[in-house]
């Protein structure tokens, strides 16, 4: 008589856990739009008042903030600095106007 036994049989339950040794494997949830707004508003507030990027980083922060709820602090923060530059863009717009329009009206005379 011989002893044959398969190891799948003869080991006790849970013993085979190298049987589906395959790395568990997690998709992270899509942030794209988030990232992207918070790039977007650091860079309006490093590189100077521009006009389209504080915007661009607003929107892309609502449309994130909407769409993937993973990314929420940084659309909030990128709708934060957009907000922030878009402001800030606008008070310089204004004071150049208040400077300028007097000299103007000025040199009318």
């Amino acid at each position: 008589m011989t002893n044959t036994t398969d190891s799948a049989t003869s080991a006790p339950l849970g013993a085979n856990h190298h049987v589906n040794a395959a790395p568990a494997t997690t998709v992270a949830p899509p942030r794209t739009l988030s990232i992207i707004a918070l790039v977007l508003g650091g860079a309006s507030v490093l590189f100077g008042y521009t006009f389209f990027v504080p915007i661009a980083a607003v929107v892309l922060g609502y449309l994130g903030l909407k769409r993937e709820p993973a990314g929420r602090t940084m659309a909030i923060w990128g709708i934060a600095l957009g907000l922030l530059m878009s402001v800030g863009w606008l008070l310089i717009a204004i004071t150049g106007l208040a400077v300028v329009a007097p000299l103007h009206f000025l040199a009318g005379f």
